[in-house]
């Protein structure tokens, strides 16, 4: 498949643009490529199309949201964001950018996202990782309790809350007030408690997954211990590589919520057969991750909010939800 295909899925399938769609587009200088195919696509439908690169307002990482794409966004009713992750950004620009978006829109958040992950993420059937995920919800929505474990050690148990959503992340986004990341396919929610040990040794989200890639991880698996009684959280984090541990250490320290679990997710991208060191796409591989921070709460209506989110993959799992077998090393035991 191309990034041309992948870039019409993205716009005709994922958003539904429409001719009378008013679209913004922001790119960086490591997905401008991208960002002016999506453009060309959304171009062919309406020619109501904003571009934007964010190095024309100054130096990464940026600062503020800058004031033209702040108004663009707002008056916006489909957006995409593909510029890159860097340290801070989504405090400053990305999260106010999203706020933005859905004044009026919707929005494909497409952070960190490359022409493999385009052609490999982007180009295959929507309608069957619709199906799919569609399926998984029925099975996990009213779940009480899941329990993860792996050869490597993880041995997780989450509970839920009524309070709180499931979320069936699929890839279509037709509503207005609503945004996905795309690539997509995912059903994620906010655990009422998690606790145990998580081993990551896959893929780590935000800008820590540029430099510490799944092959870092496989040879210096991330331990860490959570323990939850009012709130759960990292209690301790331990891995041979000092780096990786001392960064990860800094970043769940930087704000009083950073180190507290606020993701649970199932990835439902039926298509992906192996990570490929990009958490847009791979966290969508089939298996789960756990994010540390914000915990999704404009979705998933958890009453605690984190300007952070680190996502963490875990490989080769077996999941049971409340009691019935549903995943083996990382692969689904049912057919929707």
């Amino acid at each position: 498949m191309s990034l041309e295909e992948g870039c019409k899925v993205a716009v005709e399938t994922c958003m539904d643009v429409k001719e009378w769609d008013k679209v913004v587009i922001v790119c960086d200088e490591g997905s401008e490529r991208i960002g002016r195919t999506l453009r060309q696509s959304a171009l062919e439908i309406t020619p109501h199309v904003r571009f934007f690169k964010l190095e024309v307002y100054g130096d990464r990482p940026i600062k503020e949201l800058p004031k033209p794409v702040k108004e663009a966004a707002t008056e916006a009713t489909v957006t995409f964001w593909t510029a890159w992750a860097y340290e801070g950004e989504l405090e400053t620009t990305r999260g106010p950018f999203i706020d933005a978006a859905l004044v009026g829109g919707r929005h494909a958040h497409m952070v960190n996202i490359t022409e493999e992950v385009m052609e490999a993420g982007m180009s295959v059937d929507y309608t069957q990782i619709k199906k799919f995920t569609d399926a998984l919800y029925e099975r996990i929505r009213n779940a009480k309790k899941i329990k993860v474990t792996n050869p490597q050690g993880t041995d997780l148990e989450a509970k839920f809350s009524d309070v709180i959503k499931w979320i069936p992340s699929s890839g279509i986004c037709h509503e207005p007030g609503h945004w996905l990341n795309l690539p997509d396919g995912e059903i994620f929610t906010s655990p009422a408690s998690i606790e145990g040990t998580l081993i990551a040794d896959g893929v780590l989200g935000d800008y820590l997954g540029h430099e510490y890639t799944h092959s870092v991880l496989q040879e210096s698996p991330v331990t860490i211990e959570i323990k939850s009684d009012s709130k759960s959280y990292c209690e301790n984090l331990s891995t041979e590589n000092e780096d990786l541990e001392r960064d990860l250490k800094e970043y769940l320290e930087i704000h009083e919520c950073s180190k507290r679990v606020g993701e649970f997710g199932l990835g439902t991208n039926i298509f992906q057969k192996q990570l490929i060191d990009n958490m847009l796409l791979d966290e969508k591989y089939p298996g789960v991750h756990v994010a540390f921070g914000d915990p999704m709460h404009g979705e998933t209506n958890a009453g605690w909010t984190c300007p952070q989110h680190l996502d963490m993959i875990l490989t080769q799992c077996d999941v049971w939800v409340d009691d019935e077998k549903i995943m083996e090393d990382s692969e689904y035991l049912f057919e929707p």
